[in-house]
């Protein structure tokens, strides 16, 4: 009974095999997280504890909203983030997620220890900044798997760098032709990760390619895809990659109702009173993720296209941040500098000129609801992968605004493979900080809602919608992957008990 998918174990949870999952301090990864181990203990009969890396003392609204809807039977962990004061004020993003990734690893030891003591250990998965905890693993005796939360083509590129590193004389931001690997569309210069893009030379290129060297030491890896949105994935959502076992169990993302909390409860219902006023298919949504930001210059040109295009509109907006446009990656950014106009960037009266036209909203909006409504026609997006298979899964075509991490790569995949988004052309070069001008937003808009290019997208989107749905279904590659894999690691504990 505990291999099969949707089978339920009436046996308490003490008593099934464990699997302890490592999350780094990405929102963008705790969200789909979170769903493996609601599916882990709800169609897999096994036990499941979630640990959060945590980057900052203070939880993001997003975090606590998701750590109030999480199901009996999944047991989510902060774990303490690491001193203020252990990194310089200039550390990136991304050195700030792999410090809190590695300073945990102790944490994490002495938890999987006592885990291990009461019930058996089936597993331990981590993400792609954690993989240094696979050594915990070792030292239980237990598999180490990786969850990668985003596309197989970053996996595929990820775990070919090495090769690619040691074949390549100059910078991959000067490279005249595309990276080919194997079934994934061409990579330009461009569409590269921003770590890719800097100079090999550089500390932020070292420290992806390291992170991409651990890739190689885990055991299997699940990521979180499925076959007909990306051409590399294999038949039946499992294959390998330069050797290395690969099962695809997505599209994994936050299904179930998300705590609003007491303040927010009323608001959220108003906007969902405002969708249903409005015409099927008019309205556009817009939302750069936990983490992304635009300039202030940025910004005021995305206000005056909104108004231009003359469509209702939700924007889920942040304050601007003119130096990276990951400035809101911790939690930050909601709302202006003064407390009595926290809508003081956007364009002087702009809220009352499209009142009752457009919501814009500073606390984190539903996306999930919002894109689950029949009213939404548009999804204008940094192409995040969680935000990318949430519009799938609605069948909302996209307007693709990459601005960091592999979203270029996204949104080029997306719109020519997938079929499913319009990217706009910015007027400027690299790391998404290309200035995009009114006429291009009002003209990609109008792409993807109106005429006969926008029927073709909606219908290739309700398609996917189809596939991925069945994906997750009780006979889905994604869920006969998923079962196979915990199979395994059922065995293993049943190997050790003998």
């Amino acid at each position: 009974m505990g291999g099969e998918p949707g089978n339920q174990d009436p046996s308490p949870a003490s008593a099934r095999p464990h699997v302890l999952l490592l999350c780094s301090p990405c929102m963008g990864h705790l969200i789909p997280f979170a769903e493996l181990a609601r599916r882990l203990v709800a169609d897999h009969a096994l036990a499941a504890t979630l640990l959060f890396a945590a980057a900052t003392d203070a939880p993001s609204e997003q975090y606590a909203a998701l750590a109030a809807s999480v199901p009996d039977g999944v047991d989510l962990v902060a774990l303490p983030a690491p001193p203020e004061d252990a990194l310089p004020p200039s550390a990136t993003v991304r050195g700030r997620v792999v410090h809190a990734a590695l300073s945990a690893v102790p944490q994490v030891r002495d938890i999987a220890r006592s885990l291990a003591s009461t019930a058996p250990l089936a597993a331990l998965v981590v993400d792609m900044a954690s993989v240094p905890a696979r050594d915990v693993a070792a030292e239980l005796g237990v598999p180490c798997y990786m969850f990668f939360t985003s596309p197989w083509m970053l996996l595929s590129l990820f775990l070919h760098l090495p090769e690619l590193d040691a074949g390549l004389v100059g910078e991959y931001r000067d490279a005249t032709g595309p990276i080919r690997l194997p079934g994934c569309v061409p990579i330009h210069a461009p569409e590269l990760p921003g770590s890719m893009l800097a100079d090999r030379s550089s500390d932020t290129y070292a420290g992806f390619l390291s992170l991409a060297k651990d890739a190689a030491r885990v055991d299997g890896i699940l990521v979180n895809t499925f076959p007909e949105v990306e051409p590399a994935v294999g038949q039946g959502g499992t294959d390998g990659v330069k050797d290395m076992p690969v099962h695809a169990v997505g599209p994994l993302v936050w299904t179930r109702p998300v705590a609003t909390g007491v303040n927010r409860e009323p608001e959220h219902a108003r906007l969902i009173t405002w969708l249903d006023q409005q015409p099927r298919g008019s309205v556009v949504f817009l939302s750069f993720g936990s983490g992304g930001t635009l300039t202030r210059r940025q910004t005021t040109e995305l206000a005056l296209a909104l108004e231009a295009t003359g469509r209702p509109f939700i924007w889920a907006a942040k304050r601007p941040h003119e130096d990276t446009a990951d400035g809101a990656f911790f939690g930050t950014g909601r709302g202006g500098d003064d407390d009595d106009d926290p809508l003081g960037f956007l364009p002087e009266g702009f809220v009352e000129r499209t009142a009752g036209v457009g919501l814009v909203l500073l606390s984190w909006a539903p996306q999930t609801a919002i894109l689950a409504h029949a009213a939404v026609g548009c999804f204008v997006t940094h192409c995040g992968w969680n935000s990318s298979l949430e519009s799938i899964l609605n069948g909302v075509p996209m307007v693709a605004w990459p601005l960091y991490a592999e979203q270029k790569m996204n949104a080029a995949m997306l719109e020519a493979h997938s079929g499913v988004a319009a990217r706009l052309n910015a007027a400027g070069p690299g790391n998404g900080d290309g200035f995009v001008c009114k006429e291009e937003i009002v003209s990609v808009i109008r792409r993807v809602m109106d005429g006969d290019e926008a029927t073709t997208m909606r219908m290739r989107a309700g398609e996917l919608r189809d596939r991925a749905t069945h994906a997750l279904a009780m006979d889905g590659s994604s869920t006969l992957a998923l079962a196979k894999v915990t199979a395994l690691w059922k065995s293993s504990t049943s190997s050790d008990e003998k």
